[in-house]
């Protein structure tokens, strides 16, 4: 497992595609930082300006916007990365090569998901910097950054999870990323669909599947076990659904 993860990370960090791609997420998280700097610059001039006694909500200001801005961004970055995990694959003919490796199937999966969601931790990572910016500004709750982040990770986990199964459906890297992002779009969505059956035993049933829905208490600084058991239970399942795909490849073989 651990030769199929150094593999992995090495044909990701060599690719400029890799780099390319990490640009332009940080470049338009940049941007998403920098709006959320400006909206509390406003309000601060406004307080100021009318005298007003009250506190300014980093959280609900700065903080919740640029998570949700980055959870948008992981949304389209995770279809690109995960694509050609298998799907490259079978394009160049080395998918037997992969079902021969004196390795299980399970260790063959679990390095390429390993070192997808290390790259995909790296780039969300980084952006950590725009924390220490503010930090130098004002005073700001370590305790929602982190649980924001973690949120982040959880939710790309599950996003990469899809992107895994769709790119061991096909040989074809572009459609994998177009399964990937139908998918993610779809349990994204869901939460809308709830919102309108709300009250109903299918809305709860919509509400209690939806990604977004269980990303909201993180970016409030709230970790429970529902949501965390969520989205590990839902890469699990993925990740399962896509050892079974493996496994049918190796019987018609």
């Amino acid at each position: 497992m651990r030769s199929v993860y150094l593999k992995e990370l090495y044909i990701y960090f060599s690719s400029p595609i890799f780099y390319a791609v990490a640009c332009i997420f940080l470049c338009i998280a940049g941007v998403f930082f920098y709006n959320s700097m400006v909206s509390e610059s406003m309000l601060a001039a406004q307080i100021a300006q009318y005298q007003i006694t009250t506190e300014i909500g980093l959280t609900d200001i700065i903080l919740r916007p640029l998570f949700d801005g980055i959870g948008i961004l992981v949304l389209f970055l995770v279809p690109i990365l995960s694509m050609r995990l298998y799907a490259e694959e079978k394009a160049h003919g080395t998918i037997e090569l992969v079902f021969t490796y004196p390795l299980s199937d399970f260790s063959v999966l679990a390095g390429k998901y390993l070192s997808g969601i290390t790259v995909l931790g790296v780039m969300i990572g980084i952006t950590a910097l725009y924390m220490i910016i503010l930090r130098t500004m004002a005073t700001i709750d370590w305790g929602v950054v982190i649980t924001g982040y973690l949120g982040l990770i959880l939710m790309g986990g599950a996003f990469l999870a899809l992107g895994v199964f769709a790119s061991s459906l096909t040989r074809n890297q572009i459609v994998a990323a177009v399964i990937t992002l139908g998918l993610i779009l779809g349990f994204w969505i869901i939460g809308g669909f709830a919102n309108i059956l709300s009250g109903t035993y299918m809305g709860q049933f919509l509400e209690e599947i939806s990604l977004l829905e269980h990303l909201n208490g993180f970016f409030k600084g709230m970790i429970t076990v529902k949501d965390v058991a969520f989205y590990l239970g839902f890469i699990l399942f993925f990740l399962f659904l896509t050892l079974r795909i493996l496994e049918s490849h190796t019987w018609r073989g």
